[in-house]
């Protein structure tokens, strides 16, 4: 009962006037798959079991991303909820059973890789989804497994991203294993390199090398970029006879290692690392006779061969050293280089990238495309100005005058 002023007494509780029926499954479907696209599948997949008007909505409500925790499906104690997962996974079923709904492009799951039955649940509900994209997430917090384990992929898979702190890389295989085209891999260990057929970009993150790279292996990748790896093997060898681009961000410190990069297709190499940072090669030996762009910044080699074929192919590009006085610090681990290094990597570069030129006329055709840089920086504990030096060398000023 509303009082004078237009407000509801307190304490009267005030009720949806209606007749009392259920008007949202009286929509149509297109309305009430409209509304079931707005939720997780997870409780799309409980719909379907509400009543028989629900029963077949999760074929029809769209699932474009499909993002899933396999941990919030066990209890406190630890218990995986059995029959929700086969719910689940009943209804990813019939979708793939019955050809309706739209397809699933991007499944996300998250699951412990050490729990079998989390396995197991997570492996079918990968295969079921058929999606194009896949995202796996190993979690585990309690220790660092080193156990074997593996990705099956249905024939809609195209790309596959794995991120897996210290577990070993996992086998990938299933159906879609042949037609894979795009894999990332973070933080995992390899001890068994990929091999797939079809391959085509292939990026890993901090990961842990363990054995060097097969012969042979993803005879078709194209595209491959190592971020910031841990290499545990004397020597790398990439020989890829496709490959068109390289992307080779920083080295951790632990054993310096022999790089032989030897790709006839090569066009773009990318060489980079934070100025000042630990790591580097002991040797890097290229043969890329159509390389075209050669981007080198801050990674020092004892080392370095470079063959482009002759007259050099390289139209763009640079080289580019930072040194610093706050850079000192790092000479007891005998990664500290001194800017005349710098200036005899960037010539022995230059030696490589110049084939048509006697190795002592390099340097002096060179000098006038290479600057130095000097300025102070404060530092921010001391106030005390710190020296800088940046070396560049301009390969796109210094190649282009000279095809000319």
């Amino acid at each position: 009962m509303a009082e004078p002023g237009g407000g509801r007494r307190r304490g009267v509780a005030w009720v949806v006037p209606g007749d009392g029926a259920d008007h949202i499954t009286a929509l149509p479907l297109e309305l009430r798959a409209r509304i079931a696209a707005s939720l997780p599948f997870r409780q799309v997949a409980r719909l379907a079991t509400l009543s028989r008007p629900w029963r077949h909505i999760h074929h029809h409500a769209p699932i474009v991303k499909l993002n899933l925790n396999l941990d919030e499906w066990r209890s406190a104690a630890g218990v995986i909820n059995e029959d929700a997962l086969a719910g689940l996974e009943v209804a990813l079923a019939r979708r793939g059973q019955e050809g309706s709904g739209s397809k699933v492009d991007t499944l996300r799951i998250a699951y412990n890789v050490d729990n079998p039955g989390i396995r197991r649940h997570a492996g079918l509900i990968i295969t079921l989804a058929g999606a194009r994209k896949i995202c796996v997430t190993a979690r585990n917090v309690r220790r660092c497994p080193l156990e074997e384990w593996t990705v099956d992929l249905s024939p809609a898979a195209r790309d596959l991203e794995v991120n897996a702190f210290c577990y070993l890389a996992p086998t990938v295989a299933g159906p879609g294993a042949a037609a894979l085209q795009t894999l990332v891999l973070h933080s995992v260990v390899l001890r068994d390199w990929p091999c797939l057929p079809s391959l085509r970009s292939l990026t890993l993150g901090r990961v842990i090398f363990e054995a060097p790279p097969p012969l042979e292996w993803c005879p078709r990748l194209e595209n491959l970029r190592i971020s910031y790896p841990m290499i545990h093997v004397a020597r790398v060898d990439i020989r890829l006879p496709l490959l068109k681009s390289l992307k080779m961000d920083g080295v951790y410190r632990t054993p310096h290692a022999d790089i032989t990069v030897d790709a006839p297709e090569l066009e773009e190499l990318h060489v980079r690392k934070l100025p000042g940072g630990g790591g580097g090669y002991k040797s890097f030996t290229l043969r890329a006779p159509r390389l075209r762009c050669l981007m080198w910044r801050e990674q020092f080699v004892e080392h370095v061969s470079i063959d482009v074929g002759r007259p050099s192919s390289v139209t763009s590009g640079h080289i580019r050293f930072t040194w610093s006085g706050r850079f000192t610090w790092n000479r007891r681990f005998g990664e500290c280089r001194e800017m005349k290094d710098f200036r005899s990597q960037t010539v022995q570069m230059l030696e490589g990238l110049l084939p048509e030129l006697p190795p002592g006329c390099v340097a002096h055709a060179a000098r006038p495309y290479m600057s130095l840089d000097k300025y102070t920086v404060e530092d921010p504990n001391t106030s005390e100005p710190i020296p800088w030096e940046k070396l560049t060398c301009d390969l796109s000023a210094l190649m282009s005058l000279l095809k000319a």
